[in-house]
């Protein structure tokens, strides 16, 4: 074995023969191997090994930033406190008794009451995604439905226009419009997003064979989910109806319009709609349910439904986007086909009879605004000689990589990607302030508690409003006066329950002639209620907070 004497002597010589050898090559040659050795390689001459179909533009980048925002700030809404709540009791029951009911089941005073359930899907898929998810899942069905009416709208408004700008003012036409119906979640949202994808299909420039199996899936998925499924009946027959209108005005015959084939092909899509809608547990039975829920005269009291004014936001609004429509409309140098008027004037009209009606106009305006403004634009700001395509934007696989990567990272700080992700906390103080954090501040999160602890007995008095969360959230069996489901509600009882609201003459009497014992209302809407209750010597005060209060009888009637 070498000792270290000889190692170092090896290794010395070979350091001078390499020394050597070096100082044979030129200077120069040395400085332009060393260049070459740093030079940094040519990303130029890399390869894109992705698909041509996958690759992406700049701008799929920016719209994923813009609907990515978008997206989060929708599943960051608070969940309403009225509706959802007693969707999801319906959808528990419907689960538990594996069968929907065929009477009301939940109020003791509509015990009987014939029950068409139009919305059973939606209440099934929503307790499912609850009983797995939490508020979240809720939440996420919310940003989920908004979501695919804004991604069905813009695949539209990019179609008809190439500006981007022009495209987010008809996205902010839709946003404003619908504003005060979309803070609301409820089945409706469900059927609001079938309708918008259904409207964007039909508008389409090229009609694909497989919309003729896509369009009556959607129509008997959505008389499932929601009743409003006769609202795209209306539409497509508003379209086949302007189409026809179109064609007899160029041609004046009657025998042209027949033999027309996208006339046959909204005619005949809108036959094939009504026959998958039957595809629902009533059959043809839906529609005069349907029929009977929108004139039940109980309705005429609740706001939603109470005929439009500019007093309201929804009312201002709509007259702002009608002015902006009508300007259009008269610089406009595109052909105007007469199933525009009949849509925004038909539409509009059931809106000025009803608020609930504005969210089905006005995906019809904004659409109809952006094709129309486009128009203009191009009209008076644009050279009038012929102007070359613009190319087409440089597409490739690493914008396609940025976008997956935002449109993950988007999802993964939501709360549904967080609960999916790590789970909700198992701290029951941290959850607590999650949960009060996704419920809308009016929800009496603090009342229902308080009743897990003091279980009230007997018929409960409450605010219609509250009666969804209390049959959700509060102790199992707790008979409640009513929810928001106001058609199943007999007459008689529900002009009772207005006059005990609004502690109209004899409303003591009422409470005494049904038995009730406890009687939890709002601040909000019950105050005149609350001062009564609080001079009347029969009945105490057990609990306030700054939402609600609970006043017991001081001698209970025994039912």
């Amino acid at each position: 074995m070498p000792n270290a004497k000889s190692f170092s002597v090896e290794s010395a010589q070979s350091k001078s023969s390499v020394d050597s050898e070096s100082s044979d090559i030129p200077d120069s040659d040395v400085e332009q191997t060393t260049e070459a050795s740093v030079e940094t390689p040519d990303a130029d001459m890399l390869e894109d090994r992705v698909p041509e179909w996958a690759q992406l533009s700049r701008k799929a980048v920016i719209w994923t930033v813009i609907l990515g925002i978008l997206w989060m700030v929708l599943s960051y809404h608070q969940l309403w406190h009225t509706d959802i709540w007693g969707h999801l009791s319906y959808g528990r029951v419907i689960v538990e008794q594996k069968q929907i009911p065929a009477t009301e089941p939940l109020m003791p005073l509509s015990e009987g009451v014939p029950m068409v359930d139009t919305a059973w899907l939606a209440q099934v898929v929503g307790f499912f995604l609850h009983s797995q998810w939490g508020v979240a899942s809720l939440q996420f069905l919310y940003a989920s439905s908004i979501f695919i009416c804004v991604i069905a709208l813009l695949l539209r408004f990019r179609e008809k226009t190439d500006s981007v700008a022009v495209s987010i003012i008809g996205l902010v036409v839709f946003g404003l419009v619908a504003y005060k119906s979309l803070a609301i979640i409820r089945p409706q949202l469900a059927g609001l997003a079938c309708y918008v994808v259904m409207f964007s299909l039909v508008s389409r420039r090229k009609w694909h064979r497989s919309f003729w199996v896509i369009i009556p899936l959607l129509f008997a998925f959505w008389a499932n989910v929601h009743g409003s499924f006769l609202l795209g009946f209306a539409v497509l027959g508003a379209l086949c109806l302007g189409r026809g209108l179109d064609i007899y005005r160029h041609t004046k015959s009657f025998k042209v319009v027949v033999a027309d084939p996208k006339t046959q092909r909204l005619f005949v899509i809108t036959e094939l709609a009504m026959l998958a809608t039957l595809l629902n547990p009533y059959g043809i039975g839906i529609y005069p349910a349907i029929h009977a829920i929108s004139h039940n005269p109980n309705l005429a009291n609740l706001v939603e439904w109470d005929p439009l004014t500019l007093r309201m936001v929804h009312g201002k609004a709509m007259a702002v986007a009608s002015i902006l429509l009508i300007i259009l409309y008269r610089l406009t140098p595109r052909r105007v086909s007469f199933a525009e008027p009949i849509l925004l004037i038909g539409l509009g009209l059931l809106a000025m009879w009803s608020v609930r009606m504005v969210i089905w106009w006005t995906p019809i305006a904004a659409l109809y605004t952006v094709l129309h403004l486009n128009a203009v634009l191009k009209k008076y700001l644009e050279p009038q000689q012929n102007q070359e395509e613009a190319e087409q934007p440089p597409r490739s696989g690493l914008n396609t990589v940025v976008t997956i990567g935002l449109a993950w990272i988007f999802f993964a700080y939501t709360p549904f990607g967080t609960v999916l992700l790590h789970g909700y906390p198992q701290d029951a103080a941290k959850y607590n302030r999650i949960y009060r954090r996704s419920v809308a501040p009016q929800t009496p999160v603090e009342i229902t508690n308080y009743l897990h602890d003091h279980l009230p007995q007997g018929l409960i008095f409450n605010s219609y409003e509250w009666g969804d969360y209390l049959l959700w959230a509060g102790p199992a069996n707790m008979k409640i006066f009513l929810n928001s489901h106001a058609h199943l509600v007999p007459r008689d009882i529900w002009l009772d329950y207005l006059h005990i609201a609004n502690a109209s003459s004899a409303w003591r009497d009422k409470l005494d002639r049904y038995g009730v014992n406890t009687v939890i209302i709002d601040h909000q809407y019950r105050s005149r209620l609350i001062r009564e209750l609080k001079k009347d010597t029969d009945w105490k005060l057990e609990y306030e907070d700054n939402r609600g209060v609970i006043f017991l009888r001081k001698i209970p009637i025994l039912n």
